[in-house]
């Protein structure tokens, strides 16, 4: 079995990348506009400050010394964005590829080279410093040199702490989709222009991470107050790009060149296409129509085949992949010696050549911010795994009968039935135990019908199909492994367990944090309730004209494109 983690330059496995399927079921949350905000003014104080994990300070790199400024980088991606306004939909694809990219946020994502692969580093974005001033109270500077559009209502102003407090209150109004983010903030207050506070409910490991998240879009109000809603616009934002225009084709987004970045963009433009087909898209940077593209793992090896010149990159993705649970509230699945006999029963390096071709990469599923603290999927659980003997042994000592019958239903996330590795994942399970006796038949159902049953009611024995969407390590964590988790519909419950997860949760030693979450992984493994058969990765190809990609679209965001240039001859 091949290595878990790897960021390979020619994409060697195939696996499939569910970022846009699972993001299809989450329809975009309308509400009322939130009444009028009245801006909390903050006033100083001095608490103890307790240790707390700290943003890593904002890359500025020297532009490379052979860049060539400005050109069109053409992209294409899957699906349009379904509108305008970003706080009021959970769409990865409006964050960010729409409307997103024109917006500036408290922290963005580092990227870049010798950054690895996704990245979830929080840096400055609109802030120049911040400090804790207490153990749940953080206070932020402000950039001065920031400037909102000059285009009516805005006119050129400046942006202040004001309109971020204003934006984070707007992601809070109830109804809104987002508003999880920000869900541990107890208050958000202004001292002036350039100086704000954040306070919390309670101590968070992630909360630098969340204000990063491409979703806290700073908005101004004045943009807001013309239509209520942004749903149509006016997408005007401060951030490095300018939304030119949308068709049902695709969009226009013009550099901004008042952009606080000052060098970048490198670029003069971005063109994206709404290209549905994979197929269509990777012939389209083929044939050089487009610079660059995510794609499948076949479209990518056959292009780079065919044309070597074209550059390639692979990236493993621990939130995305195909997830197998076992619901441990059912008969006879809340017996763990037989969960146990039904994993022993499959062979996964069996069904690593039989789907993947070898290249079959299993992990817990976590959705850590950095692969180092992914525990190694080989080493430490290989033996659950591929042992007819022992599963027999576990099932007699069970007294499993006859009468006993399971059915895995299946989402349908694959282009067809034949092409469908979720379906074929199944139906490879569904063999292994009904080798084993296991009476076992697979359901297929449609995406919507998976979505309804498995994730929010629970309804089914065992599930192969798209983990639910979740923002980050601690929701998933909360939400899906904690026994009162919402989304916890294996039902599996352990004290220990819970303890763990609480316990990463306000941990602000970075070593103590990894430490906890790689016994998370052992507890989760231990239970025998829930695993990814296969990670997701991202695999991306681009014209050997597109310098310094380094595709980190992770948490929403695409800082990354403010640093591409072009090399054109």
């Amino acid at each position: 079995m091949p290595p878990l983690h790897s960021v390979h330059h020619r994409a060697v496995s195939a696996v499939i990348v569910l970022a846009t399927a699972v993001l299809a079921f989450v329809g975009c949350t309308g509400s009322a506009e939130p009444t009028a905000t009245t801006i909390a003014t903050a006033t100083a104080t001095s608490s103890p400050v307790a240790s707390f994990p700290q943003p890593t300070a904002t890359i500025a790199p020297a532009p490379p010394a052979d860049l060539k400024q400005g050109g069109v980088l053409r992209l294409a991606i899957k699906e349009a964005p379904p509108h305008q306004d970003v706080h009021q939909s959970v769409s990865n694809v409006l964050a960010t590829w729409g409307a997103g990219l024109a917006y500036s946020r408290l922290f963005k994502y580092q990227s870049g080279p010798g950054v690895p692969l996704p990245s979830r580093i929080p840096e400055c974005d609109l802030c120049t410093s911040w400090k804790q001033t207490g153990p749940l109270e953080f206070e932020f500077e402000i950039r001065d040199d920031v400037f909102w559009p000059d285009a009516w209502p805005l006119n050129g102003r400046r942006l202040t702490a004001s309109d971020i407090v204003f934006s984070y209150h707007r992601t809070m109004t109830p109804g809104f989709p987002n508003r999880q983010i920000l869900s541990n903030i107890q208050e958000v207050a202004v001292f002036n222009d350039e100086r704000m506070r954040i306070r919390l409910n309670s101590p968070d490991a992630e909360f630098f991470e969340k204000l990063a998240d491409g979703h806290l879009t700073i908005v101004a109000p004045e943009a807001v107050q013309l239509n209520g809603q942004l749903f149509d616009g006016p997408t005007l934002g401060t951030g490095p790009w300018i939304l030119q225009e949308v068709t049902t084709a695709g969009e226009i987004f013009d550099a901004n060149r008042d952009y606080y970045g000052k060098d970048v963009p490198y670029l003069d433009a971005l063109s994206i296409q709404f290209i549905a087909q994979d197929s269509t898209r990777a012939a389209g940077v083929r044939a050089g129509i487009l610079d660059a593209d995510e794609s499948t793992l076949t479209e990518v090896k056959s292009a780079t085949e065919k044309f070597p010149e074209l550059q390639s990159l692979t990236i493993v993705r621990p939130d995305t992949g195909i997830e197998v649970a076992l619901n441990t509230s059912r008969q006879p699945l809340d017996s763990l010696a037989v969960r146990q006999a039904i994993f022993l029963a499959w062979n996964l390096d069996t069904a690593a050549e039989q789907i993947w071709d070898g290249e079959l990469t299993p992990s817990v599923g976590l959705n850590v911010p950095h692969v180092a603290w992914i525990a190694p999927f080989q080493e430490r659980y290989s033996n659950m795994f591929g042992d007819a003997s022992a599963a027999n042994a576990l099932l007699s000592n069970a007294g499993l009968t006859a009468a006993d019958r399971l059915t895995i239903m299946v989402g349908e996330f694959g282009e067809t039935r034949e092409t469908d590795r979720f379906i074929a994942t199944a139906n490879s399970l569904a063999d292994a135990l009904n080798g084993l006796g296991i009476a076992t038949e697979v359901l297929p159902v449609p995406t919507r019908l998976f979505a309804d049953n498995v994730w929010l009611r629970g309804d089914y024995d065992i599930f192969v199909g798209a983990p639910p969407p979740v923002s980050s390590l601690s929701g998933q964590l909360a939400g899906i492994y904690h026994s009162k988790g919402p989304w916890n519909t294996t039902k599996y419950s352990s004290a220990k367990l819970d303890a763990l997860i609480e316990q990463q949760a306000v941990k602000a030693s970075v070593e103590v944090r990894r430490e906890l979450l790689l016994q998370i992984q052992d507890e989760i493994m231990a239970g025998a309730h829930r695993f990814y058969a296969s990670t997701g990765r991202n695999h991306w190809m681009w014209q050997p004209a597109v310098q310094d990609f380094w595709p980190n679209t992770t948490g929403a965001s695409a800082e990354f494109l403010t640093k591409v240039w072009l090399n054109r001859q």
